[in-house]
């Protein structure tokens, strides 16, 4: 079972389990060494390991990782900027809608495979939401956007993001894409 503690001020965020602190801090190539995280997904460990310094630097990208008390990486979350087709996105649209509607894409979230099962990805998802809500009072996001890897693990992954409250923007054309509004989002975490 983990606890969060939220940096209001967009610091690091703490959870704690029974054994062990892990805080969520941005990325940082000298301090968070990536070689031995593995969430399991070959080709995103590839991506997190070789990709997201050049993501970052050329500003497509932020990153988020949750170090244990210890220093070892055991999880991440990426998010970006986004703008969703008003035309393919009939749940997130409002009527006559036309020009593309602001939202923060979830890019990818992991956590160490040694960490599966732990409540660390729900933790991680949670410090996601927060810090989307947060920035949308900035920017203006209307929600969170995602797609789903069609992998083995995908039915897993789907129920994992619609027990959260996701559901598809399109069921039809796009039925891995899932959103979660701003609104939705913001009273979870006051019920929290």
């Amino acid at each position: 079972m983990m606890r969060s503690r939220s940096s209001s001020s967009g610091g690091p965020t703490s959870f704690v389990t029974t054994e062990t602190r892990i805080t969520v801090e941005s990325f940082d190539p000298s301090r968070h060494d990536r070689s031995g995280f593995s969430c399991g997904v070959p080709a995103m460990d590839r991506w997190f390991s070789a990709s997201i310094s050049d993501q970052i630097k050329r500003n497509r990208l932020r990153v988020r990782c949750a170090v244990a008390d210890d220093g070892t990486l055991v999880g991440f979350y990426g998010l970006a900027a986004h703008s969703v087709d008003p035309t393919s996105a009939g749940a997130l649209t409002s009527r006559r809608e036309r020009h593309p509607i602001p939202a923060i894409c979830l890019v990818a979230l992991g956590t160490d495979v040694n960490w599966h099962g732990q409540g660390l990805g729900s933790a991680l998802m949670a410090d996601t939401l927060a810090r989307a809500l947060s920035v949308s009072t900035d920017i203006g996001a209307t929600a969170v956007v995602l797609d789903v890897l069609d992998d083995a693990h995908h039915a897993e992954r789907m129920a994992f993001y619609e027990r959260l409250g996701f559901a598809p923007i399109d069921p039809d054309q796009h039925p891995n894409r899932l959103f979660l509004s701003m609104k939705a989002i913001e009273a979870a975490l006051a019920a929290s």
